[in-house]
């Protein structure tokens, strides 16, 4: 029998104002709606919005300092029974991926049934394609799943950002009418319970969840028959993790 694991999606781009948390939302609400166990983390120090809409659910925490960053590796490696999400902002990306790489945090995660998954946003700058193709190879371990916003850019050339395994193809994000992304930005605003109280849309909100919750069950479906497909094969022996000092 295959040993559950729990996925850990972090949400990232090198660069500001892409959609992040707007994506780290829509799968708290996706999940919390399914009674998924999951908590999550904002690594947005100066502006903690994730934090803010989900006071219950997830902890900001600043990886700016060395405390800071033991705190975080250290809960998101011992948490091997609920879904985790991070959002973490472009200020501190380098320095996470810096952190995740130099302490052999994949490897071990996977070996305690935690699958890191990096659901990155893509924009079309050539800066963001390079450091794409570099996180990849500095991670072999991890999932990467490109993301598209149309609200950032509306042409997607997907061989700059190829998924990591055939299976975990692109999430897209329609683009959203400005009098709409004003409706969901409102502080009040839960896509669970839209969802919930106009269960037969159709509205463009309606349509517009929807859309990226089927994708976000895709992604689930697939990383469960990715596992059960290569459960049959041997694994090699993992690095040894080495915490953050």
């Amino acid at each position: 029998m295959t040993q559950p694991h729990h996925p850990l999606y972090i949400v990232a781009s090198p660069r500001p104002r892409v959609g992040k948390t707007l994506l780290a939302r829509l799968l708290i609400e996706f999940f919390y709606a399914s009674d998924r166990a999951l908590i999550g983390y904002d690594l947005n120090p100066r502006e903690p919005a994730l934090a803010g809409r989900f006071p219950h659910l997830v902890w900001p925490v600043d990886i700016t300092e060395t405390l800071g960053q033991m705190e975080l590796f250290d809960r998101l490696i011992a948490d091997n029974s609920r879904t985790q999400i991070v959002d973490l902002g472009y200020a501190p990306f380098e320095q996470f991926f810096g952190v995740l790489n130099e302490i052999g945090f994949v490897p071990e995660a996977r070996r305690r049934f935690i699958e890191p998954i990096v659901l990155f946003v893509t924009d079309p700058a050539p800066a963001t394609v390079s450091i794409y193709a570099e996180l990849r190879h500095r991670l072999p371990g991890a999932t990467f799943v490109p993301v598209h916003n149309e609200l950032v850019s509306v042409m997607f050339e997907k061989e700059d950002f190829p998924a990591t395994r055939s299976e975990c193809s692109l999430i897209h994000i329609p683009r959203l009418s400005p009098i709409v992304r004003g409706v969901i930005d409102r502080p009040s605003f839960s896509f669970a319970t839209y969802m919930t109280s106009q269960p037969g849309g159709p509205t463009e909100v309606h349509q517009w969840i929807a859309q990226i919750f089927t994708a976000f069950r895709d992604l689930e479906l697939r990383l469960l028959m990715g596992r059960l497909t290569s459960s049959c094969g041997g694994a090699a022996a993992a690095p040894q993790f080495r915490g953050v000092r």
